[in-house]
């Protein structure tokens, strides 16, 4: 999925996307084009996340990328711990600037 991120944020005006690993440069220049972020879950904090979904909203994209790569809506409560891993400003964790 990552060679479509520039993409889907610039098509749907996602302001946050939540993932487990690092975007590349292309995602890096559309976060901060749009003014997105893009956010990682705390290592080991995978039942923290699923008990704070009260319900999926809708899933775009399952037959034709399956269940991983599926683009899932959320309607979450007290989600989180998140990391803002990469911002609107060209920072990254992943890059050592933060």
């Amino acid at each position: 999925m990552e060679r479509f991120k520039d993409e889907l944020i610039a098509h749907t005006g996602a302001r946050m996307i939540i993932e487990k690993g690092g975007m590349d440069t292309r995602t890096a220049h559309a976060l901060q084009k749009h003014g997105a972020i893009f956010c990682a879950f705390t290592g080991g904090c995978g039942v923290l996340a699923a008990d704070a979904i009260k319900r999926v909203e809708s899933v775009y994209w399952l037959d034709e990328l399956g269940m991983p790569e599926a683009l899932w809506v959320f309607r979450v409560e007290n989600f989180g711990p998140l990391i803002v891993a990469m911002d609107s400003h060209g920072n990254s964790v992943y890059e050592g600037r933060f």
